[in-house]
């Protein structure tokens, strides 16, 4: 059985482009390595998830469903571009959604989640990953540079929230309420330094995500 079974990690992780969010993910993706890996990816031509893992690059709902159920319950690594529009996105985000959920034991990984979910309110799909997928032995980890519009459901299922420094004072006090910290703080922190919090835990630790090449 797939390590991410037993895992029931849900993952938030804020910054502004250049701090580090990325080089954290990555890194926290190989402790341990994930053999059922599905990314929802909108700007695959930057961030090249595709040939950071190998996987198959899909643009439709058939297309993921196709390659998911082709794997079975073995390793799977999809990448999903969606076209742009948001109106069209969110619809197949919530496929995505669904397909990754009922695929069981998958890691999700959602960058720019802030372009497909709103501050009150998510697609049905995400929502119920959120909610039921620890029964399905789903990780998530969701990527936004604009915490503030994120629908704020996914906050109170989140089992770590991880920032790095903020552009905007408005997702600045989110983050700092989540994470129990002054929101000056989350607007003057240097690249690739980060705070982050545990619910369960308690206090807000800080660290620096050391970058290593590919």
């Amino acid at each position: 059985m797939d390590g991410n079974a037993n895992r029931s990690e849900i993952v938030f992780v804020a910054g502004m482009t250049g701090t580090g969010k990325t080089q954290w993910l990555l890194q926290r993706l190989e402790r341990p390595k994930r053999k059922r890996l599905m990314i929802w990816s909108p700007k695959e031509v930057i961030d090249n998830y595709t040939g950071r893992f190998g996987g198959v690059l899909v643009t439709s709902a058939a297309q993921c469903l196709e390659v998911v159920k082709a794997a079975g319950a073995g390793p799977c690594c999809v990448i999903f571009a969606p076209p742009g529009s948001r109106k069209k996105d969110t619809v197949l985000f919530s496929a995505f959604c669904e397909i990754a959920r009922l695929a069981r034991n998958m890691c999700v990984v959602v960058e720019e989640v802030h372009t497909v979910t709103f501050a009150s309110s998510a697609p049905e799909g995400w929502s119920k990953l959120n909610l039921m997928g620890r029964g399905y032995g789903a990780s998530v980890y969701a990527l936004s540079q604009r915490p503030a519009s994120v629908d704020k459901d996914f906050f109170g299922n989140c089992s770590l929230y991880h920032t790095g420094r903020l552009g905007f004072a408005e997702d600045a006090k989110v983050m700092a309420r989540l994470l129990g910290v002054p929101p000056s703080e989350l607007l003057a922190m240097p690249d690739m330094h980060y705070i982050e919090r545990e619910p369960r835990a308690g206090a807000a630790v800080r660290g620096i995500t050391k970058f290593k090449a590919r």
